[in-house]
């Protein structure tokens, strides 16, 4: 199942909501709506906003205000990704912050500094231009919900700002780091040294976190350490793949299997060739594809009688034989499948799986970059 819903799109680009992210909007409207502390000599926090139900309603907006701003700070990485001819696919707002899906990881460390100096800046740009409309005027008093809504937003886009430029690997100003050290050392070697301190940044988080039962520097702490670690392994994939095309490492011999064949035939052919899964083919044409998954969802007994045409996937993910094996590999995570028919022209002309990426990369494992 689907974990994240489209919400619409920002310069034709998907953004997504995560789950996850519809749960901490509340708490952060609890959060926002429990305490007032002043900061420079104004109100920030909606706990001290009579009536209660006055004060809900404005820590509510905060907190969908609050994703709008990280939407807003996507943004700015994607726009100056796609001005460079980096294409994205989709933006996923998570409640850790947003995460937006490229085509391919910038290898230009100058390219990567903008890309990761945009989003900060964004955020920056937002929060200084929430203070200066937050300043006690003849629209906005001082006291009124309205101007401690727009100095908080504004704060906190501030130290979200600061806080994406810590040196913290995935995080902004991890990627200037790696940038950085990517102008020194191979692009491999610039990610493992950045996602080092990234991880020990995130530790620090966690100590700090543990010893001031801050829970959410706790779960920061845990996705900085993930991240870096996912990240980095990644990388080392990708540029492993680099300059390898599917028609490569694709098998070009395809066992292909009819609709009509039953699910018993298919599980007799499964285990003699060793295959988890076939094309199906109806007069030359690709109509769908069997996997052991699809027929494991049908009870043994029924098998004799269920044809593959039933329980096939029809929607298909395809691959042409002349892109990239690093795309390949990127569609199989995003889609959640272990192989990619090879379409050239209409025509089958063979089919990659995860088996071959893996050996792809196990022989180019020693190249230098």
């Amino acid at each position: 199942m689907d974990s994240s819903l489209q919400i619409g799109k920002a310069m034709g680009i998907p953004v997504r909501l995560h789950w996850t992210l519809l749960v901490v909007i509340l708490y952060i409207a609890w959060a926002f709506a429990t305490f007032s502390e002043p900061i420079l000599g104004r109100t920030y926090g909606f706990g001290g906003i009579e009536p209660a139900s006055v004060r809900w309603i404005y820590s509510f907006v905060f907190a969908v205000a609050l994703f709008i701003c990280v939407a807003l700070h996507e943004l700015g990485h994607s726009y100056v990704a796609r001005k460079s001819g980096i294409e994205i696919r989709s933006i996923t707002l998570y409640f850790f912050g947003g995460v937006a899906s490229m085509e391919a990881i910038p290898r230009n460390p100058r390219l990567e500094l903008r890309m990761a100096f945009a989003g900060p800046a964004v955020s920056g740009v937002v929060g200084l231009l929430c203070v200066l409309l937050s300043q006690p005027s003849a629209i906005v008093q001082g006291d009124h919900p309205l101007a401690i809504l727009l100095w908080t937003l504004g704060i906190m886009n501030l130290l979200l700002m600061v806080f994406n430029l810590l040196p913290a690997f995935p995080m902004d100003g991890g990627r200037v780091l790696r940038a950085w050290f990517a102008t020194r050392m191979p692009y491999v070697k610039a990610t493992q040294s950045a996602a080092e301190v990234g991880r020990m940044f995130a530790i620090l988080l966690g100590i700090l976190g543990l010893f001031s039962f801050n829970f959410i520097l706790l779960f920061i702490a845990f996705f900085i350490y993930i991240g870096a670690s996912e990240e980095e392994k990644a990388t080392a994939i990708s540029v492993s793949l680099e300059g390898i095309k599917v028609k490569n490492i694709m098998s070009p011999e395809v066992h292909t299997v009819h609709s009509n064949m039953t699910l018993r035939a298919l599980q007799d052919l499964m285990f003699r060739e060793k295959h988890r899964g076939y094309p199906v083919v109806e007069d030359g044409s690709l109509q769908g594809i069997v996997t052991l998954t699809d027929l494991q969802k049908i009870a043994d007994e029924k098998r004799d009688s269920v044809e593959v045409g039933a329980v096939m996937t029809r929607k298909l993910y395809l691959i042409g034989p002349e892109e990239e094996a690093s795309a390949a590999m990127r569609m199989m995570n995003e889609m959640g499948v272990r192989r990619l028919p090879v379409i050239d022209a209409g025509r089958l002309v063979g089919i990659v799986s995860r088996e071959d990426l893996v050996r792809a990369i196990e022989l180019s494992s020693g190249r230098n970059f």
